[in-house]
């Protein structure tokens, strides 16, 4: 044998033994088949099995085996040594095939996942408008004064509580002086044309006594009667004339009791107190001690009922003819973090602002504990349901946050009937969202229960058991 060719029988020998000890190494890192007692594994037909099926025709592979000959991996073994046999029990519903999710009392609890049944409803199209809080004009009263003076004193502050009734300013003007003493002249003036009538028919009713003795000629009993008329007619201008200076005292707040004060007084005081007209609270004041006013001024002071307050939002004109009254409608307000407050409209205006061209709306919200954390002059958006179109049909509709992309396509889950805990997914064909709402063409049936609430909870569950091989979704 030549040197070459011995060389070349080593070199074989030696490249036989390598192969021997790699397959070798390949068969003990092998991993071994999982055992069929996963559900999903039977119902998906092995899924995380390494073997292949072969194809149709083809003879089946040998099991691979090492360079002593012996198979490479052993069959999978129970605990007592004996060969598992692969399970042909069908999944229970729920245990995450077929889409399923279920999920124990307490995990729901925790995800605050909420189940309400689908119902048919006319679903309306929703516009947000520009608005701010105001005060109810209805509970607002500007404070003026009705004559001229100086401002004497003033009893409030801005942010005090008062009462109908309670003294708000008091101004020193000679106008409330001389409105005073006008009363009083009017007085005296009626009490002495009430004498004089009393005068003038007890001298007519004699006058008729001696003209029925023949003591009294006729000429002078009609003059007597002449001068009761007289005096039944200056009393009753004088009555008029005292009318006119007590109403004139009315404006200046004067009630019954303060009348019968000044008129049993007979004393003229040179000032007018400005009284709260309402209940309310002090919201301003424009006036400070010493200033001179008058009833040109629009107000003095504001109060307002700020328990009740009002949103006002400008609609334009092209979304007038959607909006109409006793339409509901959701306050959100930035400074408070976007913070939703429930209302409805109650008002929107005949007419619009000609510089705008928008018609104020107003909402009222449906609590009214709202105006402890509202504030007037806050911006808001409104949210307006407009009115729905005139024949239009209701559809069966979820919540729009029912509704999530699911494998590339929308879906919703719905509770299984007679299986607590266990929720399906359910392929939909949604409609156009309008007002918070998914109409839904295709996919669910009335009276079914959806999942509104808590979704990504069970959206992340489902997709865990795909990752883990739990479902049959993908497979």
């Amino acid at each position: 044998m030549t040197i070459e060719t011995r060389n070349f029988e080593l070199g074989r020998t030696a490249a036989v033994l390598a192969a021997g000890v790699a397959l070798a190494v390949l068969a003990a890192g092998c991993p071994k088949r999982p055992a069929a007692a996963d559900p999903c594994a039977d119902a998906c037909g092995g899924h995380g099995n390494e073997a292949k099926a072969a194809a149709p025709g083809a003879p089946a592979s040998s099991p691979a085996k090492d360079s002593a000959g012996h198979e490479a991996a052993a069959p999978v073994k129970d605990a007592h040594g004996h060969a598992a046999e692969k399970s042909t029990e069908k999944p229970a519903a729920g245990d995450g095939c077929e889409d399923e999710v279920v999920l124990t009392p307490e995990a729901i609890a925790a995800s605050k996942i909420v189940v309400e049944p689908v119902a048919a409803r006319a679903v309306c199209a929703r516009f947000v408008l520009p608005g701010r809080i105001a005060f109810n004009l209805e509970k607002t009263a500007h404070i003026g004064t009705p004559v001229a003076g100086r401002v004497a004193e003033i009893k409030v502050q801005p942010g005090d509580v008062v009462k109908r009734g309670d003294a708000l300013l008091v101004i020193e003007s000679a106008a409330a002086a001389e409105a005073q003493a006008g009363y009083l002249q009017r007085l005296m003036q009626e009490k002495t044309a009430a004498g004089a009538l009393r005068l003038a028919s007890a001298s007519a009713e004699r006058g008729e006594k001696l003209k029925d003795s023949g003591a009294l000629a006729s000429a002078e009993t009609a003059r007597r009667n002449a001068e009761r008329a007289a005096a039944e007619n200056a009393l009753a201008a004088a009555k008029a004339e005292r009318l006119a200076a007590e109403n004139a005292l009315r404006l200046l707040g004067f009630d019954d009791a303060s009348l019968a004060e000044l008129a049993r007084k007979g004393a003229v005081s040179p000032s007018y107190t400005a009284r709260a007209p309402i209940d309310g609270t002090v919201v301003e004041r424009e006036v400070t001690p010493g200033e001179v006013v008058g009833p040109e001024r629009e107000a003095l002071a504001r109060l307002a009922d700020t328990g009740a307050l009002w949103v006002l939002a400008d609609a334009p004109e092209n979304r007038l003819a959607e909006i109409v009254a006793g339409a509901a409608a959701e306050v959100a307000v930035d400074a408070l973090g976007g913070k939703a407050f429930a209302g409805k409209v109650t008002y929107v205006a005949p007419a619009l602002d000609e510089a705008t061209r928008t018609a104020q709306v107003r909402v009222v919200l449906d609590d009214a504990g709202t105006a402890t954390v509202l504030r007037a002059g806050m911006f808001a958006r409104v949210t307006v349901c407009g009115a729905p179109e005139k024949g239009a049909a209701e559809l069966l509709a979820v919540p729009e946050g029912a509704v999530l992309t699911v494998e590339g396509g929308p879906a919703v889950f719905v509770a299984v009937e007679g299986e607590p805990g266990a929720f399906q997914k359910r392929a939909i064909v949604p409609g156009e969202t309008a007002g918070g709402w998914v109409p839904v063409r295709s996919g669910l049936k009335e009276g079914e229960r959806v999942v509104v609430s808590g979704t990504f909870t069970l959206k992340a569950e489902l997709a865990k058991g795909i990752m883990e091989g739990k479902t049959c979704t993908g497979h």
